[in-house]
């Protein structure tokens, strides 16, 4: 089957061409019957404006283009979810690419979305590791960017992100109200900000608290099951008085209290436990998970709006928008 022109409609509804076009384009010098001759012809043969001539006049693409780090992991997914949802509202696709945690597959992706005429990007990957170069060039170059997490030092990014400080001061104090003081922490990767923002946290509110930092109580993991389990048994080994634990994702603590309980010791009444993402599996561990919630779908959602305002509005201000983390009690931080 032949795809319907612009002179089938034409033709069909007894005008030329250009008064097509202008009907298509919402132009006023179209009287009203003409208008919805037009109208009723494109419905009646199924006419598909060309996404490529439209560009062409308008300048814009309506697609923008998403780069992140993993596909299946969890907290992207509800970017990528909460962002698609924004840009269908306001007439606007993402072409999605992933590069599996290799930072240096950044730049081809971001050549093949610039070559395919996006008229903006959105960037989730927190980590910092990896050369930034190629998002520098974008940014001096004016195209529209919005990171999620993503800062990089002396440049001026529209950010969108969870105030992982004021996650991490919330995970602390529940701890702290349930009257630990020997409060141990695993922290993600030095590589990540939001590691760092959490860490500051735990500091901050046992600051707060009048309860003394001791450095021997906090380990590093990266933020899996199997560093979980690993650094809470070093933890273990080092400071076996611990009584309290804050993990900065909930893989880390779950895998943390399979180390508990293989050295004996009972959740929540031995070790108190708050965790990080509030990931769906968190409440149905034994005990259910104590967490933090990160509303990623709303990350994801202001990420798109931001990033489609920029399109419109080249002269839009850079800022960084932080959303707030909610503490989920559950059972694993005791009473």
């Amino acid at each position: 089957m032949e795809r319907v022109t612009i002179r089938d409609v034409a033709a069909a509804a007894g005008v030329s061409y250009q008064t097509v076009s202008r009907v298509l384009n919402d132009k006023p010098d179209v009287a009203d019957e003409t208008r919805r001759r037009v109208w009723q012809v494109i419905e009646e043969l199924g006419y598909q404006p060309s996404a490529v001539a439209r560009s062409l006049v308008f300048k814009k693409t309506h697609t923008l283009g998403l780069i992140t780090a993993d596909f299946s992991d969890y907290f992207f997914t509800q970017v990528i979810i909460g962002a698609e949802v924004e840009a269908r509202r306001s007439g606007y696709f993402f072409l999605l690419g992933s590069t599996e945690r290799n930072p240096a597959d950044e730049p081809e992706y971001l050549r093949l979305l610039t070559e395919r005429q996006v008229d903006g990007i959105l960037f989730a990957r927190p980590s910092t590791e990896g050369d930034s170069e190629h998002l520098v060039s974008l940014v001096r170059q004016g195209v529209p960017l919005v990171t999620t997490a993503y800062y990089i030092p002396g440049e001026e990014l529209m950010v969108v992100d969870v105030d992982n400080l004021e996650g991490g001061l919330q995970a602390t104090n529940c701890l702290i109200q349930a009257g630990h003081r020997r409060i141990g922490m695993i922290s993600g990767p030095a590589s990540w900000k939001s590691a760092d923002d959490r860490a500051r946290g735990y500091r901050l509110a046992l600051e707060q608290a009048g309860v003394a930092l001791n450095e021997s109580f906090i380990e590093r993991a990266d933020w899996s099951l199997q560093g979980g389990y690993e650094a809470m048994k070093r933890l273990l080994n080092r400071v076996p008085e611990l009584t309290a634990l804050f993990a900065q994702n909930d893989w880390i603590a779950i895998g943390a209290m399979k180390a508990l309980r293989e050295a004996g010791r009972r959740l929540p009444d031995d070790v108190a436990i708050v965790g990080y993402d509030d990931l769906p599996v968190a409440a149905y561990t034994d005990p259910p998970l104590t967490t933090i919630h990160q509303p990623m779908q709303e990350v994801g959602q202001l990420a798109a709006r931001l990033l489609i305002q920029s399109v419109e509005d080249p002269d839009m201000e850079r800022e960084e928008v932080l959303l707030k983390p909610e503490l989920v009690r559950r059972g694993s931080c005791g009473s």
